[in-house]
């Protein structure tokens, strides 16, 4: 993170360092459950959801009602990783009473998530391979430029390269993607807004990222996904450039959560 940038879905790097080296899930329950900094308790929520430790699952059951409409979507993110009875039991619960459009998202996408895994046999799917290339990243407003777009694409890449039954082919590699029967598909995407504007003695950065993912050779698309974020940072030209990463980096982040939760589904 940059001085002088906070970017709304990266922020209490301090808690997050120190979360993550002692991997203690009760000192960000804690954080979650009692901060009076929404934006602490987003980070802790999203951690907890990271750390994989089921332990954690109860105070993200409680956060689904925390005042923040922020809180309690990345509490529902974290609960579709986590998994379990538990936690799909407060998901459809929290369904029946959300109004809050990003927020109900969230939730579904949770909610999928964990029936994905639903009824599967300990050995089942070990086997099965998904294909993947990714697209050339171009398009979309020309405020963003070509490292902007190559930013996105880096960081999808790297997310989706890490699960442990997809293989990313690039180069004279793609000549081979679609053929054994094996599933393959294409990433693409672009930034569709990175704006500026006034607030109070600082700039703030919004953007939009947009991806599709698309079977291959058909091209026929059967994902499209899109995320958000906004950033406050200073007025000084690096300032500027280091917040519309940041903005990027924050967007991308979400959108990678959905992309590994589909290609999970599909046996990845």
């Amino acid at each position: 993170m940059k001085a002088g940038a906070a970017v709304t879905f990266a922020v209490a790097l301090g808690l997050a360092a120190a979360s993550w080296a002692a991997g203690k899930t009760d000192a960000l329950s804690r954080a979650l459950l009692t901060d009076p900094s929404f934006k602490v308790r987003t980070q802790a929520a999203l951690l907890l959801g990271k750390l994989g430790d089921k332990a954690g699952v109860d105070a993200l059951v409680r956060a689904l009602g925390d005042d923040s409409k922020t809180v309690r979507a990345m509490a529902a993110q974290s609960l579709g990783k986590l998994g379990g009875d538990k936690a799909a039991t407060a998901l459809r619960a929290l369904l029946t009473r959300e109004r809050d459009g990003f927020v109900r998202g969230q939730t579904e996408k949770a909610l999928a998530a964990i029936a994905s895994t639903v009824g599967r046999g300990p050995g089942e799917g070990k086997e099965r391979k998904i294909y993947l290339k990714f697209g050339p990243f171009t398009g979309g407003t020309k405020a963003a430029d070509a490292s902007l777009l190559g930013l996105l694409r880096s960081t999808l890449r790297r997310s989706l390269g890490e699960l442990p039954h997809v293989a990313v082919l690039e180069g004279a590699e793609e000549k081979s993607l679609g053929k054994g029967g094996r599933p393959a598909f294409v990433v693409d995407g672009n930034v569709l807004k990175l704006e500026e504007k006034q607030a109070g003695s600082y700039l703030e950065t919004s953007c939009e990222v947009k991806v599709l993912i698309a079977r291959w050779p058909s091209r026929s698309v059967i994902l499209w996904t899109s995320a958000g974020a906004a950033v406050q940072g200073g007025k000084r030209e690096q300032d500027r450039q280091n917040a519309r990463r940041d903005c990027i980096e924050a967007s991308a982040g979400q959108l990678a959560d959905s992309l590994v939760g589909y290609f999970k589904s599909q046996g990845g």
